[in-house]
Order: C-alpha cells, then sequence, then structure tokens
C-alpha cells in the first residue's frame, strides 16, 4: 500500500527527469508501451529523456534510507540503476501529459497529482518496495552443522541433497553434496562441507548478508583458533536460484580462510543464530551499525596481524564510534561492555595505537612508536590485545553473551603433552583481555 515515502520518493525521482537536454544532464533513448511492463512487441514509442545524476542519487539515497531492509546492503550506483529502469518501465505512466511535449523544467512540475500519485502507487507495487527473494547458495568448508539452521533471511545447513532439498522447493537436478549443485550445470565439481544459503532479492545485499553471518561464525572459536591456518583445498564461488527457478552460478575466493580445525555448529549455537536473523531484517541504527561491526570483523579474519588490525579499530568504531569524540566514546563503549576493572590508561594507549594506522602516522602498526611503548609497558602484544577487545564487545554488544566461544579442539591433545612435560603447563600469559582472565 502506498505510503507517504512512496510520494517522496516518486517526486525526488521525477525531479530527476527531464524532456530537455542541459549541462551535465544524462541521455536515455528507449521504446515504451502504455502499460507498465508491456512486452517488446508492444512498445513501439520512442523517447529520449535526460536524467540528473546528481537528483536520481539523491532519490537513491532516501529510498536506501527508507525503503525495504535489502536496500541497505547494495550501493547506491545499485539502487540507482533500479530507479532509472523503473522510470522505463513505467513511463507509459507518464506518457499522456509528456510524449511530444516540450517544457522547460523536470517531470516533477509538469505533470499533475493525479499522474504523480499513479506513479508513486506503481512505485509502491514495484520490486524496489516489493522485492521477490531469491536464494543464493555460498558453499563453505571449514564448518560443519552437526545442528543445521535455518530462518527467514538465510540457512546454514550440511552439504547433502536431503538436507539442502527442502529449503529449494520445486528445484530438480539437485546435487547437494557438489558444487556446483545442479546435475546438469558444467565444470569441476568440488565438495563443500556447508551451505550458506541467503535469501535477499539482490547477489549484492546476499553477499554482503553473507559477510556479516560469516563474521560472526568467525566469534566462535577460540582466539588462537580463529588465525590458525593450514593448507586444506579451499574454494569459493555463488549459485543463485530465482522464484522462476534460473540458475547463475559462478566461481570465486573461498568464503572462508583455510582453518585448520573446523566450527562445528551444534544447538548451543541455534539461539545466537537466532537472534543473527532477527538483527539482519532490521532497520534500526543500532542493529545496522552492529551488523556493519560483524562485516569488519569478517574483512579481519583472514589478514595477517599487521593489515588485521585497522580493520578490527574499524571494527570498534562501528560499534562504539560517536562523530567528533570517537576515541573517548570507544574507550567508554568498551569500559561499560567489558567492565571497569579494565585500566583506562591501558585503553588510552591501545587507542592511541589505534589513532597513529588510521590517521597516517604509520601504514604498518609495527612502524608506530606507540606500539612498542604499549609492548614495554603491558608486556602483550596489542594487536592480540586489540583482537580480545573486539571479539568481546562484539559477542556482549551483539549477542548479549549469547554467542559463546566454542571449546579448543586441541584441549585433550594439549592436556597430554602437558602432563607428559612437553608443553608447560600455562603456555600462554593471560591477558587482562582474555574472557577467562
Amino acid at each position: 500500500m502506498k505510503s507517504a515515502i512512496h510520494d517522496q520518493a516518486a517526486e525526488l525521482i521525477l525531479d530527476a527527469i527531464y524532456r530537455q537536454p542541459g549541462d551535465y544532464l544524462l541521455k536515455a533513448s528507449f521504446f515504451f508501451g502504455m502499460r507498465p511492463g508491456a512486452p517488446p512487441f508492444e512498445r513501439r514509442m520512442g523517447i529520449e529523456i535526460y536524467i540528473d545524476p546528481v537528483k536520481l542519487v539523491r532519490a537513491a539515497l532516501y529510498v536506501r534510507k527508507n525503503g525495504p531492509p535489502y536496500l541497505k546492503y547494495l550501493p547506491i550506483s545499485a539502487i540507482s540503476g533500479m530507479l532509472r529502469s523503473f522510470v522505463i518501465e513505467h513511463y507509459g505512466l507518464l506518457a499522456d501529459e509528456t510524449f511530444l511535449q516540450r517544457f522547460a523544467g523536470s517531470y516533477s512540475a509538469a505533470i499533475s497529482g493525479s499522474t504523480k500519485s499513479a506513479f508513486a502507487d506503481a512505485l509502491a507495487e514495484s520490486s524496489v518496495f516489493q522485492p521477490r527473494n531469491e536464494v543464493t547458495l555460498f558453499p563453505i568448508i571449514p564448518v560443519v552443522a552437526k545442528t543445521e539452521f535455518s530462518s527467514e533471511p538465510f540457512f546454514l545447513v550440511a552439504a547433502s541433497t536431503p538436507s539442502l532439498q527442502p529449503l529449494l522447493p520445486g528445484v530438480s537436478n539437485l546435487v547437494g553434496d557438489a558444487f556446483p549443485p545442479f546435475s546438469d550445470l558444467p565444470g569441476v565439481r568440488d565438495t563443500p562441507s556447508v551451505w550458506l544459503g541467503v535469501r535477499s532479492p539482490d547477489f549484492l545485499a546476499a553477499n554482503k548478508i553473507k559477510a556479516a553471518i560469516l563474521g560472526a561464525l568467525a566469534l566462535t572459536p577460540v582466539a588462537y583458533q580463529r588465525h590458525l591456518f593450514s593448507g586444506r583445498k579451499m574454494f569459493g564461488g555463488r549459485c543463485t536460484i530465482t522464484d522462476g527457478g534460473m540458475v547463475t552460478f559462478s566461481r570465486g575466493d573461498p568464503h572462508t580462510p583455510a582453518l585448520a580445525s573446523d566450527i562445528i555448529i551444534q544447538d548451543q549455537d541455534v539461539q545466537w543464530l537466532d537472534m543473527l536473523a532477527s538483527k539482519l531484517v532490521s532497520n534500526a541504527a543500532d542493529v545496522t551499525r552492529q551488523i556493519k561491526a560483524l562485516e569488519y570483523f569478517y574483512r579481519a579474519w583472514p589478514l595477517d596481524p599487521a593489515e588485521r588490525f585497522p580493520i578490527l579499530c574499524m571494527t570498534l568504531d562501528a560499534i562504539f564510534g560517536e562523530d567528533g569524540i570517537a576515541t573517548r566514546s570507544i574507550i567508554d563503549g568498551v569500559r561499560a561492555t567489558l567492565g571497569s576493572h579494565v585500566p583506562e590508561a591501558r585503553l588510552n594507549l591501545l587507542m592511541d595505537l589505534r589513532n597513529s594506522v588510521l590517521h597516517g602516522g604509520a601504514p604498518d602498526v609495527y612502524d608506530s612508536r606507540k606500539y612498542s611503548k604499549y609492548y614495554d609497558r603491558y608486556g602483550e602484544d596489542p594487536i592480540n590485545d586489540m583482537q580480545l577487545v573486539v571479539g568481546r564487545c562484539l559477542r556482549s554488544r551483539v549477542f548479549n553473551d549469547v554467542l559463546k566461544e566454542h571449546p579448543d579442539p586441541n584441549a585433550e591433545q594439549i592436556a597430554q603433552l602437558q602432563a607428559a612435560g612437553r608443553l608447560p603447563k600455562n603456555r600462554v600469559r593471560p591477558s587482562l583481555f582474555d574472557p577467562q582472565s
């Protein structure tokens, strides 16, 4: 149903369209029919319009802010393209008052209120505001789904046909334990461990949602395991299935680093996965910041320590940062989350190192004098401390501490080696920021 949002969006779109050429306006030529969605053979009339790209971006920004949640995952250029396509498909609604007419100024100033209302009605019912979801499957290797999970925005299931088939009703030729997962698709077959399926109207949005989901999964291994990688074979790509059954797929980079030990999804993970599912479809400002923080954390996952540090700093900014007082707000937010026992002076020095790296003082964290200063004063690697701080803050602020670190998969072997005297009983010096300290 149309609302004031659709009226305003329609007004902004029409204000970006002109009948006459002008400086900085972009020409669009097309054939149109008198009814929306007319097939090509009914599009017999040709028209040229001129688009103000700046005004169209303003319309796209408004739609992104006030439209369905999936739009916040799309780049502005993609939304601008959607609005341009909408105008072409629905030009017939404007034709009675504009076709073969010459007028100065934008369409908004030239057409009647009733035509604007009809245009806004169509916009409210269009795929921009009433999108149809498609499913994008991402093959994941170092994750095992002992407990499978399915929700409206996404699912995580074992790579098998019995697990995948119920989630893709009506899809035939499905081969759940292979990528690509259809028997009639060509190419080399690889074997994933689980499928991450994301339901979204656009692949670009699905890819952003994937990043947040995998960023949350990256919180589950104990800290040292998160960045302990192996030489196992990895592959990536995606397969997208539309409502109409059309399939597209492509190969690409792996979606996770090659973890030495698998992440195992079990019953204990269902609660936080449910929380994440509800956050992914929320438009609340604080929730949007949390999802962005998870995406940053995902980006940091495969990087070496020096490259990881600035991305971890950005993760903290996404959670706590406020314009003009970023450092102060981060320190206050961390102490409020971890506890007042965390010394403010120590966080101040960690933030000084952050500022040095992010604001041009040191292109490499090791180049900053504050790195050695921190190490000398506290006997800890500030990169590791930043990782511990970010992990604890994400688990607390995003998941209310429902998301727990999984047990160390090497705990039994480590205990045996310690008992045999082949490893020291205290292998790692406890950190102030360690969850167990």
